[in-house]
């Protein structure tokens, strides 16, 4: 195939089509929800014999009932004017799985959400707004800032490890305090979502406010800037001496020396000599003699209850819009049929915007698409990273191909998995 040189004008118009096309894929399920909300309120549905718009979807497009509603709810609450074809213009960005599990989120709430925020992330503020949280532990704004820090020793000590930062260099604070440009956190009566460009802030019970970056770094400032000590910061400020070590990791010689003309324990001599003639045995002959014990069932816990930050970390999310594919059906939304959000909250399977064939079972560690494509969920830092490593795994005798634009076309062409690996043809 050949390769035509690509302009730095051809290619931002290439990112404006696709962004168009992108955009257009969102839109869709808007327009869906809007026609099905003009044939239930002018009951079209009785023309063709049906007894409502959820039988009528059903038989004609396979329309699970509570996919027929989810997309007339979405309509109603983030299309123009609520009643139109198109989304408004705050929410154009979203996709539809974000748009769903914001359904129940106060109107003022939904400001927090950006296009890279997770369903899990949003699934948390939902739950912060549903549960009284216990007063007295971040109560104000510096309390929170104070907690934060408290539970990411490794954050703070990075922080005042820096020279102080200025207004020029406050990006660099921002990366620091959230090097995966999208964090959430809960204490007390706060709840935060870390951005690049902002940091949203919701007090229980009242209406969210944004802080900058700078903002930020002022209160982290005034609550530790007099007790700064470089990358011993949190333990000036906290007081909590380190852990000793274990005993058991001094070296012999020292124990010797330290206490002299003191015998090891009979027990300890034994457990020596057993555990040297171990480490003389062929491997194969210790795997033989020793069974593991059994280990007790222990329940698998729901994915719903996994920390919010080490699920993004395990399990990156990508949010996808495909207006062909087929749906797995979630359940009713609760604000339609009456069905309890929480055994919403429970099932994981994405929803897609299809009049096709539904409840397609999950399939883990699925194609995803092209690296493009799973480019496009990353953030700046997240992209530059595999840009980098990419780099790195290029063998010495091939660094010549990274300079020709087939190269990296074919390979943000190739078909990747939700993890952003290749996927090998059979």
């Amino acid at each position: 195939m050949d390769y035509v040189q690509m302009t730095l004008d051809d290619w931002m118009e290439m990112k404006r089509k696709l962004r168009q096309e992108l955009l257009g894929v969102k839109q869709s399920f808007v327009r869906i929800g809007y026609a099905l909300r003009q044939i239930e309120d002018q009951k079209l549905y009785e023309r063709d014999g049906y007894k409502s718009i959820a039988e009528f979807a059903k038989e004609e497009y396979g329309l699970e009932p509570s996919t027929t509603s989810r997309f007339m709810s979405i309509n109603k609450e983030y299309s123009i004017d609520g009643y139109s074809e198109q989304l408004r213009p705050e929410f154009a960005e979203l996709g539809r799985s974000q748009l769903e599990e914001m359904l129940k989120l106060p109107d003022n709430d939904r400001s927090m959400i950006q296009p890279e925020t997770s369903r899990e992330n949003i699934r948390e503020l939902k739950r912060f707004n549903k549960t009284e949280p216990a007063a007295g532990v971040a109560d104000d704004l510096s309390q929170l800032v104070e907690k934060f820090y408290y539970d990411n020793p490794d954050i703070l000590n990075a922080v005042f490890g820096e020279p102080e930062f200025t207004e020029e260099t406050i990006k660099q604070f921002a990366e620091i305090v959230n090097p995966g440009g999208n964090r959430s956190y809960k204490k007390g009566l706060y709840f935060l979502m870390m951005y690049e460009n902002r940091v949203a802030v919701k007090k229980f019970n009242t209406d969210p406010k944004n802080l900058t970056w700078w903002e930020f770094w002022e209160l982290t400032k005034s609550i530790f800037g007099n007790v700064a000590a470089g990358s011993k910061t949190w333990q000036s400020y906290f007081g909590e001496p380190e852990e000793p070590e274990p005993e058991n990791e001094v070296a012999p010689a020292q124990k010797e020396a330290e206490f002299p003309g003191k015998e090891e324990p009979k027990d300890t001599k034994e457990e020596n000599k057993e555990e040297k003639q171990r480490e003389e045995e062929p491997e194969e002959m210790e795997a033989e003699s020793q069974e593991p014990p059994e280990e007790p069932d222990v329940p698998e816990k729901p994915e719903s209850e996994i920390a919010p930050a080490q699920r993004e970390e395990e399990i990156p999310e990508r949010e996808v819009e495909n207006e062909t594919c087929e749906e797995t059906d979630r359940g009713a939304d609760p604000g339609e049929t009456g069905e309890p959000e929480a055994a919403e909250e429970e099932k994981e399977e994405e929803t897609e915007s299809s009049p096709a064939v539904m409840n397609r079972p999950e399939i883990l560690d699925k194609p995803f698409g092209s690296r493009k494509d799973w480019f496009d969920t990353l953030t700046p830092y997240g992209m530059a990273l595999e840009l980098a490593k990419k780099m790195r795994d290029v063998p010495n005798e091939n660094l010549a191909d990274m300079k020709k634009t087939g190269f990296w076309e074919e390979w943000l062409k190739e078909e990747v998995d939700d993890y952003g690996r290749t996927i090998e043809e059979d």
